[in-house]
């Protein structure tokens, strides 16, 4: 209850001032010098406006630049990622393997229970290798966009 009372002591002047509108009319109870209403401002004559521009730019030609390094290189990037993507997808299916009720087999060669605590580095390293991959392949189809050069992202 007291929350509220509180709450309520502290809304209260917003809800009271919340609907507060002024008018020319209020403008004569402020003592404000200069300030202007909307007689005053219809009473000023209209502003010049610009119908043409003051100076015609010329056309600039922008060449188009050749797509091929820039594909050469989203290839080369593109590819580059699949590769780590599914070294990783491979690290932690193992992973999983690992973590199964049928891990543990001392005749074989799968992981065994632990194999996720010294795959972690590898898995954390790959995934920081993607991620500054995206990083470069973002950078190239930017730099490839201000050139005018087009990427085929397949």
């Amino acid at each position: 209850m007291k929350r509220l009372v509180v709450l309520g002591a502290c809304l209260w002047p917003a809800l009271a001032l919340a609907q507060q509108a002024y008018t020319n009319v209020d403008l004569a109870k402020f003592a404000v010098p200069g300030a202007y209403t909307n007689d005053d401002l219809r009473q000023l004559s209209p502003l010049a406006i610009q119908k043409a521009s003051a100076a015609v730019m010329p056309l600039l030609a922008i060449q188009q630049m050749s797509s091929a390094p820039f594909q050469a290189s989203y290839d080369m990037l593109r590819g580059t990622r699949v590769a780590l993507q599914a070294e990783r997808e491979f690290e932690l299916a193992r992973v999983a393997g690992s973590e199964s009720g049928f891990a543990g087999d001392s005749q074989g060669f799968a992981p065994r229970l632990g194999y996720a605590t010294r795959v972690r580095p590898l898995i954390m390293e790959l995934e920081k290798r993607i991620a500054l991959i995206d990083r470069q392949i973002d950078d190239l189809r930017d730099v490839a966009r201000q050139a005018g050069a087009s990427i085929d992202l397949r």
